[in-house]
């Protein structure tokens, strides 16, 4: 291929053509891309580089972002192969977004407007970790950003699936392709058979965050922390000192640690995210998830068999709904055959004793339909309302820890030992 030659990045089903390069990290090229209709970005492995190792990274960050759906993590929406210098490369496109935070942070960032960026940071670290997958390489240049929405979009999910050996291997034989960059990278990144987990890269987050404040990466002691330049958020730097702590262990255990923390302090755009089980995508903890309350329970069908009317639902309940439903309170019953009188059965099976002869059968599974539907309302109010308390109480015992740590602090500097 000629140096002036247009790269063509095909998929099965599109084209992509080459509209200029826009990067280069240790093993991948990406460029600014068009279908004819949208801009993308496109990254392939260096054709120098191509190797076992850099395809499994290449393999493993396609699979991970191809089925995201988080905003602040990056997604592919397609992949294929290129041949460039006689050398066969996978390819991927993704989203193109103009902008990075190491580039945001040059042109300098409001104060006020940092934690609302920080938030999409660890939203998307989140979204990954959820999902027990660590980034292992969080820097300004992996976080993009699109202009027009203020979003933020986690990237670069490369080195996310390699082990400790790898990573380490990596580092210490390939110094053109070495992990990420160490200004960012934990303590227990740095030497051989340390375990490396979340929490290497809630140091690089703590990193960062002084960073957006203050410009400078915190190293060793006395570096320029956030109460230099703003009292206002000063409260940051015992946050940060917890986040890069050079133990592990000694550091938030989650992000959600990290996220209450911040939510107590008065920062409504923080949002706290859980992974639901189900359909293993990652929601906000304040949405309901309840399958029972997500898809509401309803009568699938009807039987009678031996003086029983049997009726199945769509789901199989749990105890709580049905205590719901056998506490029903001002309500219309079928007389004789109330709530309370249904017997509950594994698989969603409802029965009731009911004599043809004297009961009117269709009526009578009519009624159980509106049990059914006034339950529903019921328990989501139940579930709603056992989730606030829930939210209020962490929220109480984390102002409770701070105001314990705020006393300490008092003490430890009044007192001279």
């Amino acid at each position: 291929m000629s140096p002036k030659e247009q790269l063509v990045f095909e998929t099965t089903f599109n084209q992509f053509k080459e509209l200029e390069k826009i990067g280069e990290g240790g093993a991948g090229l990406v460029y600014k891309v068009t279908d004819g209709n949208t801009i993308y970005a496109a990254k392939y492995l260096n054709p120098n580089k191509v190797s076992t190792k850099t395809r499994k990274r290449f393999y493993n960050e396609i699979t991970f972002c191809e089925k995201n759906i988080h905003q602040n993590v990056i997604t592919v929406v397609d992949h294929g192969l290129l041949i460039v210098k006689g050398v066969s490369t996978p390819f991927y496109i993704m989203p193109y977004y103009p902008t990075t935070l190491r580039k945001l942070m040059e042109s300098s960032i409001s104060y006020d407007k940092v934690l609302y960026y920080f938030s999409d940071i660890l939203n998307g670290v989140e979204a990954a970790h959820l999902k027990s997958i660590w980034h292992r390489d969080l820097k300004p240049e992996n976080i993009l950003i699109d202009p027009s929405t203020a979003t933020l979009v986690v990237s670069d999910f490369g080195i996310a699936h390699f082990t400790q050996e790898d990573l380490y291997t990596l580092v210490e034989t390939r110094a053109d392709d070495r992990l990420g960059n160490f200004q960012y990278s934990a303590p227990e990144q740095r030497a051989r058979g340390k375990e490396v987990d979340r929490r290497a890269d809630i140091f690089s987050l703590g990193l960062i965050l002084n960073e957006m404040f203050t410009h400078n990466v915190p190293q060793g002691t006395g570096y320029p922390k956030i109460v230099d330049v703003s009292s206002d958020y000063a409260y940051l730097d015992d946050l940060v000192d917890w986040m890069i702590h050079q133990l592990p262990e000694q550091r938030p255990g989650t992000i959600d640690v990290i996220k209450q923390q911040l939510i107590v302090r008065g920062n409504d755009f923080v949002s706290q995210q859980k992974l639901n089980r189900l359909k293993n995508t990652v929601v906000l903890t304040s949405v309901i998830d309840d399958p029972l309350v997500t898809d509401p329970v309803r009568l699938k069908d009807v039987d009678y068999q031996k003086g029983e009317l049997i009726l199945k639902l769509n789901r199989p309940v749990n105890d709580k709904w049905q205590r719901a439903f056998k506490n029903l309170g001002n309500y219309q019953y079928f007389e004789g055959c109330e709530p309370s009188q249904f017997i509950f059965h594994e698989g969603g099976i409802v029965t009731i004793p009911a004599n043809a002869l004297y009961i009117d059968l269709a009526k009578l599974a009519e009624f159980f339909k509106t049990y059914v539907e006034k339950t529903n309302i019921d328990y989501r109010e139940i579930i709603e309302k056992e989730q606030r308390q829930k939210e209020e109480e962490q929220r109480k015992a984390i102002l409770e820890q701070i105001h314990e740590e705020e006393i300490r602090k008092t003490l430890r500097t009044q007192v001279k030992l």
